[in-house]
Order: C-alpha cells, then structure tokens, then sequence
C-alpha cells in the first residue's frame, strides 16, 4: 500500500467528527444534571467532566490530523482528516469556554 492511507487510517480520519460532538453533547447532558448536585459542594465535577472531554476532543482531532498526514493522504481520507481535525479543534474549545464558565458560576445561580 504505497502512496494509499489503509484501512486504519480511514477510520481514525472519522475521529474528530465523531469524537468532538460526542463529548461536547455528552457534556451538555452533563452541564444539565451535575450544577444542582454541586450546589454547596465543595469539588467541581462539572470542571473536570468539561476538561475530560476537551482533552477527549482534542485527541479526536489529532487522530484525524494522523490520518490525513498518512502517507501524503488524499481524496476522501485527506479531506475527512482535515474535517475532523477542524471539526475536534473547533469542539474543544466550545468545551474550554464551557470549562470556563464552570470556574465562573457555582451552580447555585437560579
């Protein structure tokens, strides 16, 4: 398989697309259910599940980045890796800035 990006590489191009929404939605869910559990708590869950899936994110488009570099990849796994390391960078720092407002507000804002 010279010059071709294998099978492999064609499935890590899919992990920014899939990765990054997937965390960020989870952590939406989560942003959801855990401020009321933290309300006069002491440790944030909500930071360290935000931080979590940022990393998750951001692992997501470096395995996309992998995957268009690959043997000089082109066609469909050159342009899904580079859509997925957009797509994982772009996620991760929605989960940033969300990570963000975690150290801002308590929870016990209503």
């Amino acid at each position: 398989m010279t010059g071709q990006a294998g099978p492999r590489s064609g499935a890590m191009a899919w992990a920014g697309l899939v990765m990054g929404p997937a965390f960020w939605a989870m952590n939406m869910q989560l942003g959801l259910i855990l401020p009321h559990a933290e309300c006069g708590g002491g440790f944030r869950y909500s930071t360290l599940t935000t931080l979590l899936g940022a990393g998750l994110a951001i692992l997501g488009a470096g395995l996309s980045y992998r995957a268009s570099s690959f043997r000089g990849a082109r066609g469909v796994h050159g342009f899904l890796g580079s859509a997925g390391t957009l797509a994982g960078l772009i996620f991760a720092f929605a989960l940033l800035l969300q990570a963000a407002s975690t150290l801002v507000l308590t929870g016990c804002e209503r």
